[in-house]
């Protein structure tokens, strides 16, 4: 995995949070991802990557983390479904907004970005590319952890 591609969506990751919400991540160690384990996130915002290189970027994250994300950017909702719907768009414009951040950071390579799409509920599956170690990047804030996951070539 190259560096060069892997920071500049970590730093997309911390400035947004910083920006956007006035909350400041810590990252942890990075570890390799078993696709096949479960895990404990409720929603996933996923990106696909093609050109220079090609696979996944997710941003992933915990329900509680996500309303508050919604708390502090001021968005009201009337009903839990109303919340559960607005804070699967937030996670997917906040996807959208690290990967674009990113992708302007990364120079010598021809990147493109598909649109975010978001999967939820407990233990969700996603398709990582095969044949390719799947880096972890565990964040934790004061209101919950967060990880990008990153899979490519």
């Amino acid at each position: 995995m190259d560096v060069n591609i892997i920071n500049p969506f970590l730093t997309a990751c911390e400035n947004a949070f910083v920006n956007m919400f006035n909350l400041a991540p810590q990252h942890k160690d990075p570890y390799l991802l078993d696709a096949k384990s479960g895990h404990t996130w409720e929603i996933s915002g996923l990106l696909g990557l093609t050109g220079d290189c090609d696979g996944v970027v997710a941003f992933r994250l915990h329900k509680i983390l996500a309303s508050k994300m919604l708390e502090l950017s001021g968005i009201k909702a009337d009903t839990p479904e109303e919340r559960e719907e607005l804070a699967k768009q937030l996670v997917s414009e906040f996807t959208n907004i690290i990967s674009g951040n990113a992708i302007s950071q990364i120079k010598n390579k021809n990147i493109s970005v598909s649109p975010p799409v978001v999967v939820t509920g407990e233990d969700h599956m996603l398709s990582w590319p095969k044949n390719y170690p799947i880096v972890a990047i565990p964040f934790v804030t004061k209101h919950g952890p967060f990880e990008v996951d990153v899979c490519f070539k």
